[in-house]
């Protein structure tokens, strides 16, 4: 998606800074949401940028609703990660809080972003492809207390 406005975000010619929230949300069946992006395929968890003003709790609720149209709660926060990537000799550093979230209510709401989005379900031992790969060490064993992760690709 397109920086807006309010997203933290710095970027320059060669070095992008974001500032990003995501969300483990894991339906009935123990299968968690994931994104795929249709034209990389590459997989991660739903999320998005924080907004100035905003606290990474409060984004991870909104971008549910904007993402899948859905009322969501944090419960906790799961990972603190540095994330550290090189894209077309752009270099990008994101701090990434991770949260554990739940549905608060069954009403489905417009989905602002859902024609770019392409959440599906899949088994938490299923996901060798997500981004950053450092989420595999705790999406199996969810810790009871926050952890920091630094995670370079």
């Amino acid at each position: 998606m397109a920086d807006e406005a309010k997203d933290i975000v710095l970027r320059g010619n060669q070095f992008s800074f974001k500032y990003r929230t995501t969300g483990i949300f894991i339906n009935a069946k123990g299968n968690i949401a994931i994104n795929v992006d249709p034209v990389t395929q590459q997989a991660s968890l739903p999320g998005g940028k924080v907004k100035y003003g905003e606290t990474s709790r409060e984004a991870i609720e909104r971008e549910f609703i904007e993402e899948m149209g859905i009322h969501v709660r944090a419960i906790r926060l799961i990972a603190v990660i540095e994330n550290l990537f090189n894209i077309d000799d752009q270099q990008y550093n994101e701090i990434m809080f991770t949260w554990l979230i739940e549905r608060v209510d069954q009403e489905q709401v417009f989905a602002k972003d859902s024609w770019e989005q392409c959440v599906t379900w899949r088994k938490i031992s299923e996901l060798p492809d997500i981004k950053p790969k450092i989420l595999q060490t705790v999406l199996c064993d969810l810790p009871t207390i926050p952890v920091h992760l630094i995670n370079r690709d």
